[in-house]
């Protein structure tokens, strides 16, 4: 196998000069003195000043730069001349080229670069000197890479026989806190991607993969530990910051491991031979503090492994898409397995990005990776004459039937994935697995998803509801389909003979006590409607669930079955709630998937979030921008209204699965199944007609501020299947001179469609008796009224009764206004909130008629309320309306009196607070199982939690070296 001929360069600053220094077996060039290279960078798009090749090179990666090409060969340019600008230096790289030609060998420039910011400069940038429109590290017969500055291990080199021990570590761990400003990632949709273009490898036996998602430092070293003839290769995917790796506790909680200490923990690794760091600017050293100069300096995680662990190193310079890693991965690992060289597997993947159709040219991600070395050459790492034996496939036994995804595109949430794998997996004492959230929040594709992730022992049955209940004996049906199942995998199974369906299904279960079955039951909501055959299903599980054995049940509704769990302990059931999707889960996709979209602030992009509502959708904004190229905000609606985001009226469609469902899905029967939607908001008042969608994005943003997923849709623009926060109704009341016209029409139509909260301005009008006794329905109905009007000669509130919620509106100042003055014998208005724009969230709104008033007031007061029933949906109207009073901070009113003002913040952390005792019930449960139980986001929970700690609510235990928390009440062991 041919070797290299090897070049070494070194540029070392001193003062205001660089001194270069070039050697190789043909000659040597010591200590030419050069001048610092003048930088020129354009304008940067977020207002941050650019004054080094490093940090422009990371904001053209991180924003997909389209036009950064010709600044490319700027600074490929200085580096070029930098260099090789010495003649002496030009002469002697020809010299090793031909040498190298002769031999038949590669060029290996080797550059040792320092002190910290020279290091950091973007060397794979630089030209070739023989053809100034190429890169020197894309010429055939060169390969640039950066030395190590020093190494403390002996060299290891010589190939391995195949297979390749890789250890695969991803590490994405929950956000604990605001403060915490990590982007999670979808870890198992990457993990799935990397398995997949590593798959051929290894059923070839070229690769042995060994996968750790929930990387603690104790697990690494127990995988390092018992793994026989050692790993060769490590492979990083994660967060990561220049001063260390973002790991997991043995809680679930983050916590970043300093470089220097990963790199002493990978010396348990003495056969390691290559180190690749796919995480966040892993070749990035911190910044160097003042006073701290001198050699080495700063090191990044890349230059501190391949100092005391690895021979050679990938690092990354700037945060790649996660497109552009798998590229990497896939043709890297394909060259390297193949016998190829360290140095010529990269670039084999830098050709592959470069002429990738989205990462690719004009863009600059094939120059992020960079490849570390120390004493050794970057050769093969596998030898390729040694023979490989192929590894039997495992194949995956289990029925999908009846069973349709409604989301297009699912982001995963890692904590509800990780609860769901774990009780599927019968690694919990939990035997059912209860999944529960709104229509077309991903509750198919959720478990979809964790049916992928389990063992390949693992059997399954995937089915709906609905073909059950098409059949005239379901519970016969279900035993024919485990039966089926059961026969796949080879395991002795009860033929039905003479007996009963219910007697016979008995006879099954009890086969099923050393086999590893998990049965998935979509459209669950069926089964406790009235549908003929329901409840004789609903026994059969409750038969299966009761049983001990190695058989697990899932089972996905809109609600939680009672007539399920009722006769269940706590530890016997786990339940994860799914929200629609969030705004910060979808900017966090965008920042590492879409980078052209990342011009724009977040703000202007989350005003679009309630028209683009599907991740292709975003995808195809990005594509638009990236042809377009837009860098402007002032560009967004233009862009966005080529897209045709907003989809057109539609017809209801036949439902097909859970997420498909409206307010009633048509059940194999006549009979109709209720099914919990989103809330529904009727909203009238003198300056609403006309503004609906205004209004709607209005309130997405208070959402979205508020940390409270989803997005708020009109209903009846949005496509069938659409998930959302809530939806607001289409029905509008005409305010001539401020009297409403129709009133009790309009009471009537929106009780009719739902409306959980009806929001009503009366103007200058007085309610009427029919009206008010069409309120009086509506409360009674559990439907939340919030009424509040502007008369201010005849009191308007003494009409409403206890179950509406009165509004006034309250000046910036804090002053009550004329407009609604304060009833002490009434209690009138029961409540206060802003009467304008100014100071809320609601200054984001589109531009047009200010709303103000004590329209916008009550508004306001419905959307807290919005919120806090988001969070909770199992509370009533009543306690909603109890929450936002017991929230409220008192004011001065009229005569001395006092009165309350609403505090929304207030309001969402009791409503939290409550959400989280909830999920804790009255067993202890472990962190991540309580983060997927509850409806409120990982970065919220968790420092309530800890303040519920805090005040002895909840106790903090440990058990099995275990993290848990249980309610107060509950005893201590």
């Amino acid at each position: 196998m041919a070797g290299f001929e090897e070049l070494e360069i070194s540029v070392l600053a001193a003062g205001d000069d660089i001194w270069v220094s070039a050697q190789s077996r043909l000659g040597s060039v010591f200590a030419v003195r050069r001048p610092q290279p003048a930088w020129t960078f354009p304008a940067d798009l977020v207002g941050r000043s650019v004054t080094t090749p490093a940090v422009w090179l990371r904001d053209a990666v991180r924003h997909a730069r389209s036009d950064a090409g010709s600044q490319a060969r700027a600074v490929g340019a200085a580096l070029t001349d930098l260099v090789f600008g010495v003649s002496e230096v030009g002469t002697l790289l020809q010299r090793t080229r031909g040498a190298a030609g002769l031999s038949g060998a590669q060029v290996l420039v080797r550059i040792l670069a320092a002190p910290h910011g020279v290091c950091a400069w973007p060397w794979e940038l630089m030209l070739d000197p023989e053809q100034p429109d190429r890169c020197l590290a894309m010429a055939r017969d060169v390969h640039v890479v950066r030395s190590g500055r020093s190494r403390t291990y002996p060299v290891r080199q010589e190939p391995v026989a195949p297979p390749l021990n890789l250890l695969l570590v991803m590490s994405s761990p929950p956000r604990v806190g605001p403060a915490d400003t990590e982007t999670p990632f979808d870890l198992y949709a990457e993990k799935r991607s990397l398995l997949g273009e590593l798959e051929p490898l290894e059923r070839s036996g070229l690769l042995r993969i060994v996968v750790e998602d929930r990387p603690t430092v104790e697990q690494l070293r127990t995988l390092m530990g018992k793994q026989r003839n050692g790993f060769h290769l490590l492979h990083y995917l994660g967060h990561a910051n220049p001063d260390g790796l973002r790991l997991e506790r043995r809680n679930g909680r983050g916590t970043v491991v300093p470089s220097r200490d990963f790199a002493l923990l990978l010396q348990q690794l003495p056969d390691l031979r290559l180190a690749v760091f796919a995480g966040c600017e892993t070749a990035r050293a911190p910044d160097e503090e003042p006073g701290n100069g001198g050699w080495p300096g700063p090191l990044s995680t890349a230059d501190l492994c391949v100092r005391d662990a690895s021979p050679m190193v990938i690092g990354m310079q700037a945060v790649l898409p996660f497109g552009t890693e798998r590229l990497l991965t896939r043709f890297f690992y394909q060259a390297l397995t193949a016998g190829h060289s360290v140095a010529e597997s990269l670039r084999l993947a830098r050709l592959a990005i470069n002429g990738d159709e989205d990462c690719g040219r004009p863009l600059l991600n094939w120059a992020v990776p960079c490849l570390f070395v120390g004493g050794s050459q970057p050769g093969a790492v596998v030898d390729p004459d040694a023979g490989a034996t192929p590894m039997p496939a495992r194949p995956r036994v289990g029925l999908r039937l009846g069973v349709r995804q409604g989301e297009l595109r699912f982001i995963s949430r890692l904590a509800e994935l990780r609860e769901a794998v774990d009780v599927l997996s019968g690694h919990t004492s939990a035997r059912m697995l209860h999944v529960v959230g709104m229509p077309a929040t991903g509750k198919t594709a959720l478990l979809d998803r964790v049916i992928e992730e389990l063992d390949v022992s693992i059997t399954y049955l995937f089915i709906s509801a609905r073909l059950l209940l098409a059949d005239p004996d379901p519970v016969r049906k279900l035993a024919e389909l485990v039966v089926e199942v059961m026969q796949s995998r080879g395991v002795p199974t009860v033929p039905p003979g003479t007996f009963g369906a219910g007697d016979w299904w008995e006879r099954v279960v009890g086969g099923l006590a050393n086999m590893r079955l998990a049965i998935v039951i979509d459209d669950c909501d069926l089964l406790a409607g009235d549908a003929s055959g329901g409840p004789d299903v609903l026994r059969a599980l409750g038969t299966l669930t009761a049983r001990r054995g190695h058989a697990r049940l899932a089972v996905i509704a809109t609600r939680e079955l009672t007539e399920l769990t009722g006769a269940m302990r706590d530890s016997e059931v786990r339940t994860i709630r799914l929200d629609p999707l969030s705004w910060p889960e979808v900017w966090q996709w965008i920042r590492r998937n879409l980078p052209a979209l990342t011009r724009f602030p977040e703000k202007d992009l989350s005003l679009h979030y309630t028209d683009i509502r599907h991740l292709e959708q975003w995808e195809q904004l990005a594509d638009i921008v990236s042809r377009d190229g837009a860098y402007e905000s002032a560009d967004l609606p233009r862009l966005v209204r080529s897209l045709g985001a907003r989809p057109e009226r539609t017809q209801s469609a036949e439902p097909v699965g859970a997420d498909f469902f409206g307010a009633e899905a048509a059940g194999p029967a006549t009979e109709a199944v209720p099914v919990r939607c989103p809330l529904r908001l009727a909203v009238a008042g003198p300056f609403t007609a006309g503004r609906r969608n205004q209004i709607a994005v209005a309130v997405t943003q208070c959402a979205i501020a508020q940390g409270v997923p989803g997005r708020v849709v009109v209903s009846g623009e949005t496509g069938v299947g659409e998930s959302a926060l809530a939806e607001l109704l289409p029905h509008e009341l005409a305010f001539p001179d401020g009297m409403p016209s129709g009133i009790d029409r309009w009471l009537r139509e929106v009780g009719q469609a739902g409306a959980d909260i009806v929001v009503v301005d009366y103007g200058k009008a007085e309610p009427t008796d029919t009206e008010n006794a069409i309120v009086d329905e509506l409360v009674a109905q559990g439907r939340l009224v919030i009424a509040s009007g502007d008369h201010s000669d005849t009191p308007t509130f003494p009409a409403w009764g206890e179950g509406v919620l009165a509004v006034g509106a309250i000046e910036d100042d804090g002053s009550l206004t004329h407009e609604t003055p304060y009833f002490p014998e009434l209690g009138k208005p029961d409540i206060y909130a802003p009467r304008t724009i100014s100071g809320t969230t609601y200054e984001v709104i589109a531009p047009g008629p200010e709303m103000e008033g004590t329209t916008f007031a009550a508004l306001y007061v419905a959307v807290a309320a919005m919120l806090v029933w988001a969070t909770d949906r199992d509370l009533a109207a009543q306690e909603i309306r109890d929450i936002l009073m017991d929230g409220a901070s008192p004011i001065d009113a009229d005569g001395g009196e006092k009165a309350c003002r609403l505090r929304v913040e207030a309001a969402l952390e009791a409503a939290r607070r409550g959400a989280i005792a909830t999920a804790l019930g009255s067993e202890s449960m472990p962190l991540g199982p309580l983060l997927a139980e509850t409806s409120v986001r990982p970065e919220l929970a968790v420092p309530i939690l800890d303040q519920l700690v805090a005040t002895g609510a909840v106790h903090r235990v440990v058990r099995g070296g275990v993290e848990q928390f249980e309610a107060a009440s509950a005893p201590i062991e």
